[in-house]
């Protein structure tokens, strides 16, 4: 597989609206394409899947570490890789580059395109490139302008070109419709990624102003390690699906899809559950469809039943708030003692280093699974949280995480490739 990055010096240089644009250009113009979502955002790799069409994944070397990247790359079976940077190219944890754009792409062998928005400087721009090739140890090949006005883009071109040694692949022009709010880790949704229509214009942007033979020239073989041989159990799983539940990490679900027997169920629409002994709850919209969650009684019933009788469950992120007694007053299943309140800003955002207090269904006391956090919810209870959650490059330090019988619930959210030991033990019956 070959592939190359997307990145930027910074959020709001338009990286997201032009790595769809060219995603979605290459498949149309008939490419075997798969796109990747650098760092631990599951909204915007799931927009890129939409736009693709085939299976996206996660890059992150914190959350996965170097065999769970090169594991995701190796289960897409694609000649192409597109892969969306995160914040700025070298933005990482703390005040390093650690977990960056740049340090992933080192990390799988990948060179970067550089999404550039000229801000009132001319020659200024080449010094600070200049600085960043440099920095980027010269993995920085390519760059596309954008928010241009087209009469400008022969003289930038020829600037760039005169200077250094930097492909000018192209740019995209200044247009409002174009702008999409980016915010930390991409976790808002914008229909119009979505939206065919919008798409075929981005299309059309490309094809009159971006040289796609020069982009493909510089993708490179990536890392993809070598194929890893899944075990199959007999664990049946239910995995939540539908407009509530809908966030989940794709790699996870291909080892659940290939390790056990899956089903998906709507805890929306559903009335019983399928045949399961593992029962998947993750992130999603859960706030906005509580008034409907709470009406679903008999599905409620049946998943505190499940729980009653020992069957294993695990909900993490959002999904979480669905297993308590009440979500902001309207009742929810009832496994957790305690209730969950909506909050209009992200709680203990970013990433998180977890070490379990006592055994659970995802290890052993002592076990330390690397996470991240992005939730709009507190929980209110009296149960004894299991896990010591720290956050990496800061003090910070607080116990988090519920236990009852067979279920584990967590406001955070893992990557079951940082270790398939613990994902083994998961599904082991």
């Amino acid at each position: 597989m070959k592939g190359i990055m997307i990145s930027a010096p910074n959020s709001n240089s338009g990286k997201t609206v032009i790595t769809a644009a060219l995603l979605y250009s290459l498949k149309k113009e008939g490419f075997d394409i798969s796109a990747f979502k650098t760092g631990p955002d599951q909204v915007d790799r799931k927009i890129l899947e939409i736009i693709s069409g085939k299976r996206a994944g996660n890059l992150d070397p914190f959350m996965m570490g170097q065999n769970g990247m090169e594991f995701s790359l190796n289960i897409s079976n694609s000649e192409y890789a597109l892969i969306e940077g995160v914040m700025g190219c070298f933005d990482g944890m703390g005040t390093t580059s650690k977990n960056s754009s740049f340090d992933t792409a080192e990390k799988i062998g990948s060179d970067i395109v550089l999404v550039y928005a000229p801000q009132g400087e001319m020659f200024t721009l080449i010094p600070k490139l200049k600085g960043m090739i440099e920095f980027s140890k010269n993995r920085i090949r390519g760059i596309i302008l954008n928010k241009l006005n087209p009469k400008l883009f022969p003289l930038y071109k020829k600037m760039i070109e005169d200077n250094l040694e930097l492909q000018v692949l192209g740019f995209f022009p200044k247009i409002s419709e174009f702008e999409i709010e980016e915010s930390g880790l991409g976790l808002d949704i914008d229909e119009r990624l979505k939206d065919k229509k919008f798409l075929d214009v981005l299309y059309k942007i490309v094809k009159e102003n971006i040289d796609i033979q020069k982009l493909l020239n510089l993708f490179q073989p990536l890392k993809t390690g070598t194929k890893v041989e899944i075990k199959k159990t007999k664990m049946r799983t239910a995995i939540a699906m539908d407009e509530a539940f809908n966030l989940y990490y794709s790699e996870n679900i291909f080892l659940l899809e290939n390790s056990t027997e899956v089903n998906y169920f709507s805890p929306l629409k559903d009335t019983k559950l399928p045949d399961c002994n593992f029962l998947y709850f993750g992130s999603g919209q859960i706030n906005k469809y509580k008034d409907a969650l709470s009406q679903n009684i008999k599905i409620k019933t049946a998943i505190k039943k499940f729980a009653e009788d020992g069957g294993k469950i695990l909900a993490e992120g959002e999904g979480l708030s669905y297993l308590f007694e009440e979500l902001d007053g309207f009742k929810m299943c009832g496994i957790f003692q305690g209730s969950v309140e909506s909050t209009s800003t992200l709680q203990n955002f970013g990433y998180k280093q977890l070490e379990f207090m006592q055994d659970c269904i995802l290890g052993k006391k002592g076990t330390t699974l690397n996470a991240a956090e992005y939730h709009k919810s507190k929980a209110s209870t009296e149960i004894p949280p299991i896990f010591t959650v720290k956050k990496p490059c800061s003090t910070l330090s607080f116990k988090d995480a519920y236990v009852y019988k067979n279920c584990l619930g967590l406001f955070q959210n893992i990557n079951f490739t940082y270790s398939l030991e613990n994902f083994y033990s998961l599904i082991q019956i």
